[in-house]
């Protein structure tokens, strides 16, 4: 068995295992996106650009206990489009704040606006916030940049939106976030057996599972080289 077929079962196995997991959970209580369209949740930015892991504040005022599971997306039409970063139960009548890596780094997040569940993130996104330790902020900052790396296809514009406001919260400087971008290149590159020339091919890997899934069909015909 090749290498790329050996990461390929590798990732396969995992998405399998926390899907079978979030089903087991998933007893007695109903996902975000649900409560959503019921009516009986909301989700609130709470952190301003530049911040990562950003954090929002989910209110759970329903009858059931509502799932947020990593992956999960959640977008704004007055902020960043955001991907939760971990697991959690929100009991009903309480709220809960949960951690999420932002996905548009040419857009700014702003505190107080409201964010709506949407599907979820591509596998391979999901594998790197798995791989990621939120609350470290080297650990947080490596999966952010792989993250914007993936949606823009390597093509992070360091001078605008997120990227801009990461080098001024951190008090960092524009030279060591292209130093930082270019390392993250490499990782996903090496991480995924992918080309630098492949790379460009995934930012159009889209919200809704009708996109989830050509994403999907498409990278796996780039990992396995056919």
């Amino acid at each position: 068995m090749n290498i790329r077929a050996m990461i390929l079962v590798l990732l396969v196995v995992v998405f399998a295992v926390a899907m079978g997991a979030i089903n087991f959970a998933s007893l007695g209580s109903v996902d975000l996106e649900k409560a959503q369209s019921q009516g009986t949740a909301w989700v609130i930015q709470n952190t301003a650009a530049g911040t990562v892991p950003h954090t929002v504040t989910i209110t759970n005022n329903g009858t059931q206990a509502v799932r947020v599971n990593q992956g999960q997306l959640l977008e704004s039409p007055d902020s960043q489009d955001l991907v939760v970063a971990e697991n959690m139960t929100i009991s009903p009548g309480s709220n809960g704040t949960v951690q999420a890596y932002c996905t548009e780094p040419a857009q700014k997040a702003t505190p107080g606006s409201s964010l709506k569940a949407n599907q979820a993130a591509n596998p391979m996104v999901l594998f790197i916030i798995q791989s990621s330790t939120p609350t470290d902020a080297a650990s947080a900052r490596q999966a952010q940049l792989k993250i914007w790396s993936l949606k823009t296809g390597g093509e992070v514009d360091p001078y605008t939106g997120e990227a801009a406001a990461m080098v001024k919260t951190s008090k960092s400087s524009y030279y060591q976030l292209r130093q930082d971008l270019s390392t993250a290149r490499e990782d996903l590159s090496s991480q995924f057996k992918l080309s630098n020339e492949s790379l460009p091919s995934l930012a159009d890997q889209r919200d809704g599972l009708t996109r989830w899934l050509e994403g999907l069909g498409n990278w796996f015909k780039e990992f396995l080289g056919t």
